[in-house]
């Protein structure tokens, strides 16, 4: 009994084995297709096959980095992002996504531009739907000048100087999509739209009806007639019903006969042999079906932790985009807007290398060149004569660092400058009581004359 089971159980891992290899295969075959599509820059029927390519094989990077650069290449850079994000969790190492990211991370604002110019499309698609047709041609304009690969943009900018009777226009904005992605369904087809309005369908088909027209006869062309040998036409009719009837009574006494006994013969045999064979076949259903079935089971479960990881993912590509806006204002010298940035990271979703890592560059350049640039503002500002200007740079700083006395300090005495002694006496005390044995300490005790 042990030995039968142990027997099924090899039976049952043997038939996984093929049943994995299987959807491997077709996941092969499936990318190698929408390869080829995408090097005859058919990028749309390139990523449906890709995403065929990824139901059959969820850790297919290959695949994966290739619909990236698809949707990258379309003006989808955070779809691309989720892709090769996906992609360097499954494979860390020797990725060529790892290279992707790196070079839109290199690009300074790139992230920022994109996620500006989605917001934007968005909010011309909901003016277009509510009769702001106008409007949303004008800043449709602007988006696919900034980013002319930008597909979206482009085909509902067709679509509005379609309905605005502006078809040249709208061909114009076909024509990049078509650039782009030479087959591209929803553009072919209104490419054809187009091309019917400004007449220029009719003069395609002119020109193909006269490239395949027959050359007409010309007044001095001879037709020569065939000649017709002249036969009695009776002696013709003898014959052929003498060769039918000679020919029904051969078939009849000597053919017919014999051409019943082996089909009679064959029939029964085939009746047997398929018995025989649809009686195999149930019992070989009865097995596979009983296996599909666990198999079945172990693939939906699969499936399952998977579609948990792409989500965890989703949240790991919004931490990696906070991280690199943070770093892009402090460049761009909003220090502000990247301070409030910092205080809003969610750390408890930050468990990864490349997010942490990220995320110590970030600590480090917030929490000293940042924290120090912020400090300096706001001694500037006081300087100038501008109070309440320093007043928000220090409490900015404070954001970033809450229990640096040297900022603490330098609040207190700006508010104490400005008769506001109850405030800065309480932050003197804070400074006494939490920083004892730091120089700002005394300094505190002496300002506040105790």
């Amino acid at each position: 009994m042990l030995l039968i089971q142990r027997e099924r159980k090899t039976l049952i891992q043997i038939n996984r084995m093929n049943y994995n290899t299987d959807l491997i295969k077709i996941s092969k075959a499936y990318y190698n297709r929408g390869l080829e599509r995408a090097l005859l820059s058919d990028l749309s029927g390139a990523a449906e096959y890709l995403k065929k390519s990824l139901i059959y094989d969820k850790y297919r990077t290959d695949a994966r980095n290739l619909l990236g650069l698809i949707f990258y290449e379309m003006g989808e850079t955070a779809d691309a992002l989720v892709q090769w994000v996906i992609s360097m969790n499954l494979q860390p190492e020797d990725n060529i996504a790892d290279s992707y990211l790196d070079e839109i991370q290199r690009k300074a604002g790139a992230l920022s531009e994109a996620s500006s110019l989605v917001k934007r499309f968005n909010q011309a698609l909901n003016i277009a739907q509510n009769g702001g047709e106008d409007f949303a041609i004008v800043e449709l304009g602007d988006i696919t000048k900034r980013k002319p690969n930008y597909v979206k943009a482009q085909l509902l900018l067709a679509i509005l100087y379609m309905q605005a009777g502006e078809h040249i226009k709208a061909g114009r904005a076909l024509m990049q999509i078509l650039d782009i992605d030479k087959n591209h369904p929803q553009a072919t087809f209104l490419m054809e739209e187009v091309k019917k309005a400004t007449g220029k369908a009719e003069v395609e088909r002119a020109k193909l009806e006269n490239a395949y027209k027959h050359r007409e006869l010309e007044d001095d062309d001879v037709i020569i007639p065939k000649t017709k040998t002249q036969s009695n036409l009776d002696r013709v009719v003898i014959y052929i019903v003498s060769g039918v009837i000679i020919g029904l009574l051969s078939f009849y006494i000597l053919i017919l006969p014999s051409v019943r006994r082996a089909y009679n013969t064959a029939l029964n045999e085939s009746i047997i042999s398929n018995s025989q064979e649809l009686s195999d076949v149930n019992a070989s259903y009865s097995k596979l079906s009983s296996e599909y079935s666990e198999l079945e089971k172990n693939y939906n479960d699969v499936s399952q932790k998977l579609d948990a990881y792409e989500k965890q993912n989703l949240a790991f590509t919004s931490a990696y985009e906070k991280l690199n806006k943070i770093i892009s204002d402090y460049s761009a010298g909003n220090y502000e807007a990247a301070a409030s940035e910092y205080l809003e990271i969610d750390r408890s979703v930050i468990t990864s290398e490349p997010l942490l890592g990220q995320l110590k560059e970030v600590d480090r350049v917030m929490l000293n060149d940042g924290f120090k640039t912020v400090l300096e503002l706001g001694t500037a500002q006081w300087n100038g004569g501008n109070k309440e200007q320093a007043e928000h740079y220090y409490r900015v700083a404070l954001s970033i660092k809450a229990d640096d006395p040297e900022a603490m300090f330098l609040l207190a005495r700006l508010l104490q400058s400005q008769d506001r002694t109850t405030e800065a006496n309480e932050i003197f005390d804070r400074i006494v009581g939490e920083h004892p044995d730091s120089p700002y300490a005394q300094r505190s005790i002496d300002a506040r004359g105790y």
